[in-house]
């Protein structure tokens, strides 16, 4: 298998690698350092404007490029998540830019969205943020766009109306005793999802726009509209989660998922449905997905069970494999499965008819109502290079560390199942593709050497392992 994975990432270089034309993409971990530099490089280079949106920010390196636009006299906006204007790094970022000429406002809600518009002829949309993380141990994508297509200025388009009511929505971040950042100009006010191909897809779309009186406390802090949800909360709309489930109901072959939640029960219900018409069904999933019970908020487990169900599958392996690293998913330990697409009807002889759904938007009640978050629609034969990289990219994840015969390295699953001199580590060095089955052999192995481990193994998930003699954590910080 090491030598189908090695095909794979040279699949993938190749489908990337050169000169950043049209529509193209890279992958962390294994790309994480030239999609990173892409980006340095562009914003640095900006000519007239960058408009960012940031969820997650520890990368010094971003701070500099965005220095670079301002030394040349570029216009620069982000737009933060809300949580961090209290984090000290990121305010020491915050001041150091207003102070040579940038806006900086604070989202109205949680600004999950990770997207980048450079003087209108560049644009990044990607599952990744501005962290170490995002760059060198999780599986993330960067979507980047480049030139002057009708394509590429319709997507353009919709993101700059996207920021416009982002940023209209947002309070302004105050520095230096500035004046409020001037409002920017929402194109279509009715703020709803764009037909058409490609097509941007926001959960901003599920609220209405209003605005602001100018005597009003939201006006005076920098707010120029009101967002208002859609149907109220009881009868609030998902045109994200829709566009989602309508495309899984117009399948014609298979559906490929790379995913980090699955938390929505009618998608789950829906991809069954596509394997119960004979849709070739198989997903990715982030170790945080593997649950037993079916009460759980992660629906995959749901998939699994309903997909078992179904008639001739009972003693089937069901389509699902889990980029597995911990017993306990922590933080400090991730190396996430951070993907949020679906390829719909790859043909590699044929992408006249392919579908790729691709954007910073889980699939969960959070995504679709609590944050911003968004998902881009490319279809068709212009879009083939994106197709063939995140095909590959599936499947690099699939055959995650697995051998020639389709299981798991043999080091791997030893390291993962075996106890070291009277420990057992909770987190893994390398990450791994299993079965669902697998998954589930692999924690009963562990549970019969450690029966005491799972009792309080999420409480104690930043401890680095479990200690036999005592039935204790150890390893753990402030310990």
């Amino acid at each position: 298998m090491k030598s189908i994975i090695s095909l794979i990432l040279v699949s993938i270089s190749f489908l990337t690698y050169g000169a950043e034309t049209g529509f193209s993409a890279l992958f962390s971990p294994h790309q994480g350092e030239e999609a990173f530099q892409r980006i340095y490089d562009r914003v640095g280079a900006a000519k007239s404007k960058v408009y960012a949106t940031i969820y997650s920010w520890s990368d010094s390196k971003v701070r500099d490029a965005f220095k670079e636009a301002l030394n040349n006299n570029s216009e620069v906006k982000i737009i933060l998540h809300p949580s961090l204007s209290k984090k000290k790094r990121v305010i020491g970022y915050i001041n150091e830019l207003e102070g040579l000429g940038a806006d900086v406002k604070i989202a109205k809600m949680n600004m999950h969205e990770k997207f980048i518009i450079v003087d209108d002829q560049w644009l990044m949309n990607s599952s990744a943020n501005m962290s170490g993380g995002a760059k060198s141990r999780y599986s993330e994508n960067f979507i980047f766009h480049k030139g002057d297509s009708v394509s590429m200025k319709k997507l353009v388009n919709e993101f700059n109306d996207e920021f416009a009511v982002l940023w209209n929505s947002s309070k302004d971040y105050y520095s230096n005793g500035e004046e409020n950042a001037e409002s920017l100009v929402i194109k279509d006010n009715t703020n709803l999802p764009k037909a058409g191909n490609p097509s941007l897809y926001s959960s901003s779309t599920n609220f209405t726009i209003k605005d602001y009186k100018q005597s009003s406390k939201a006006y005076i802090s920098g707010k120029y509209i009101a967002l208002s949800r859609r149907g109220g909360k009881k009868n609030q709309t998902w045109n994200v989660t829709q566009k989602i489930i309508d495309e899984i109901n117009a399948a014609k072959t298979n559906i490929f998922l790379n995913l980090n939640h699955l938390n929505i029960e009618s998608v789950a219900r829906a991809l069954v449905a596509a394997s119960k018409r004979g849709i070739d069904v198989r997903m990715v999933v982030d170790n945080q997905e593997f649950k037993k019970s079916l009460k759980a908020k992660e629906k995959t487990p749901l998939f699994v069970s309903l997909w078992k169900k179904l008639p001739g599958n009972k003693s089937k392996e069901a389509p699902v494999r889990v980029k597995y690293y911990s017993l306990a998913p922590s933080p400090m330990y991730w190396k996430l499965n951070h993907h949020k697409y679906l390829l719909i009807d790859y043909n590699e002889q044929d992408l006249s008819n392919t579908v790729l759904i691709s954007g910073s938007h889980n699939i969960s009640r959070t995504a679709e109502h609590n944050q911003f978050d968004n998902q881009v629609i490319y279809k068709g034969n212009e879009f083939s290079q994106l197709h063939k990289a995140f095909k590959a990219e599936f499947d690099n994840l699939w055959n995650l560390n697995r051998d020639e015969s389709d299981k798991p390295s043999k080091s791997i699953y030893r390291k993962m199942t075996t106890a070291y001199k009277g420990l057992v580590y909770l987190h893994n060095q390398k990450a791994i593709s299993l079965t669902w089955s697998e998954v589930s052999k692999v924690r009963s192995t562990i549970f019969k050497l450690a029966p005491g481990i799972f009792k309080n193994t999420y409480k104690n998930r930043n401890c680095k392992y479990f200690i036999l003699e005592s039935s204790s954590f150890g390893g753990c910080p402030g310990k």
